[in-house]
């Protein structure tokens, strides 16, 4: 899969996301607001869908999470995020003359300002692979000591948390039955086959977990079927995993390469190189989402 300039700018601008450093920290300021419009984007249900906030929701919305999210001694200050953001390239302030010095609370609520990402950038968010390398990169990046399952749930991206993804009422590319809720239909003859084809050995380390009366394994999707991944159910998207690394591929502590090589994410080492069977085609795209989750290209 190619990327284009456009997602190139936008994922180059977060890498060199300028931050406030106070006591050789960074401020979580910024990094948290980007996620809260990303969910936003997310939410949204048409493109045309004017995507710029009014300072007093983005002052509701964000302020809380600058609060519990954000360093434990920094100061709640939403109006710095919602006008330094700017300087990112990804950011439009409207309705107040953006040459001066940082606006107060009241200046921005008497000129009914607003502020969001910018068209372009708003449309590279849209897209389902932009979305997640930005989500990947910026929790890897920015916010690497913050509970990320707590932070993107209250951003209204919890699916991004995991590699399966929540089991939302949503179409996508799996059918869904009713049931207490909405969960994707999986195909048991393709679980069934890909164990079939490994002997239920684990594709990354090789284990082959012992019952009483044979092995277990699991499947593991690589781009999960629930939402927002919303991944094909097919043998291209599957791997045959011993428990312990099936939780470690959702939870993101391992990925995979482009040369099926299995790295550690904490550290970056490779651990493993991922064992393939002759009839069993992964999909490279499928392995770079998961990737672009765990914060890497």
């Amino acid at each position: 899969m190619t990327t284009n300039s456009g997602e190139e700018d936008v994922l180059g601008a977060l890498r060199n996301l300028q931050t406030h450093i106070k006591d050789r920290r960074p401020s979580r300021h910024k990094p948290i607001t980007l996620l809260w419009a990303i969910g936003r984007l997310a939410a949204e249900q048409e493109d045309t869908r004017d995507h710029l906030v009014g300072w007093q929701t983005f002052r509701e919305e964000v302020g809380p999470l600058l609060r519990d999210f954000g360093l434990p001694d920094s100061r709640v200050t939403p109006q710095y995020p919602f006008w330094h953001l700017r300087s990112s390239g990804l950011w439009d302030v409207e309705g107040i003359d953006t040459r001066g010095s940082t606006p107060t609370p009241s200046q921005l609520t008497a000129a009914g300002a607003r502020a969001g990402f910018g068209k372009e950038a708003a449309k590279v968010l849209r897209r389902s692979l932009a979305r997640a390398e930005a989500i990947g990169l910026i929790c890897s990046r920015y916010l690497p000591d913050v509970d990320r399952a707590a932070l993107l749930e209250r951003v209204g991206l919890a699916g991004y948390a995991s590699a399966s993804g929540e089991l939302a009422g949503r179409e996508g590319s799996v059918s869904r039955s009713r049931q207490t809720s909405f969960r994707p239909d999986r195909d048991t003859r393709l679980v069934r086959h890909i164990k079939e084809l490994y002997d239920d050995a684990c594709q990354v380390c090789g284990a082959r977990v012992e019952t009483m009366d044979s092995h277990y394994s699991e499947a593991a999707h690589i781009r999960g079927l629930g939402g927002p991944h919303l991944g094909p159910d097919q043998l291209s998207n599957l791997l045959c995993l011993c428990p312990n690394h099936h939780v470690e591929f959702d939870r993101f502590a391992i990925y995979i390469e482009e040369d099926w090589t299995v790295r550690r994410n904490s550290t970056g080492v490779v651990e493993y190189e991922l064992k393939l069977h002759a009839d069993h085609v992964i999909e490279q795209d499928h392995i770079r989402y998961h990737r672009a989750l765990c914060g890497h290209r």
